[in-house]
């Protein structure tokens, strides 16, 4: 399957205005954030990251570290999800990229399944083969569970005010955009 394929494909996930799903990640030191704890403080932002490996992740983390005070100013949670993220990577990007918001782990890949951005196996196997047997090698042989590039705002009362999910990994919102989204949620 060419990548294009792999971006033009349509693709069937929770939009804004829908009701977000109860979700839970597993945080650096192996506990549990979930929707119930997070939505009653305020708004939640979670972004699906492919990999601390990918360009515009990394520059899409540099983007939320920069803004990250006008976003507590307005009273959002921010999580980066990953997936399979080790505490030693997580320790590492933390401090690499100088990040003041949780970076967590969606370990089997049911929040990306719940919000509707999990990858079909036919797209992993595409993936696999166009960046080879490196990416098996990564993974120590075990399937990848990624999720598509997403950012869902997530307002307190459980709906989706925002819903980026973009398969052009150049195009994402900006932090800009998700403040603009939180500030003018109703």
């Amino acid at each position: 399957m060419p990548r294009d394929d792999l971006i033009q494909r349509p693709i069937n996930h929770l939009q804004k205005g829908a009701r977000a799903p109860v979700f839970q990640f597993v945080g650096q030191a192996g506990e549990t954030i979930s929707s119930a704890d997070l939505l009653p403080q305020g708004p939640v932002v979670i972004t699906f990251y492919r990999g601390a490996w990918c360009p515009c992740c990394q520059a899409d983390l540099r983007d939320f570290a920069t803004a990250m005070p006008e976003l507590r100013k307005a009273g959002a949670s921010v999580l980066g999800v990953f997936h399979e993220l080790g505490p030693e990577a997580n320790a590492q990007i933390t401090e690499q990229y100088h990040l003041e918001f949780q970076l967590v782990n969606d370990p089997q890949g049911h929040a990306a399944e719940a919000f509707g951005i999990r990858r079909t196996a036919k797209e992993i196997a595409a993936l696999e083969q166009e960046f080879g047997p490196e990416s098996l090698a990564l993974k120590e042989g075990q399937p990848w569970i990624l999720p598509m590039q997403a950012r869902f705002v997530i307002a307190p009362s459980g709906v989706i005010a925002q819903c980026d999910v973009v398969l052009d990994y150049y195009e994402r919102s900006s932090a800009k955009d998700v403040i603009a989204a939180i500030t003018n949620e109703d």
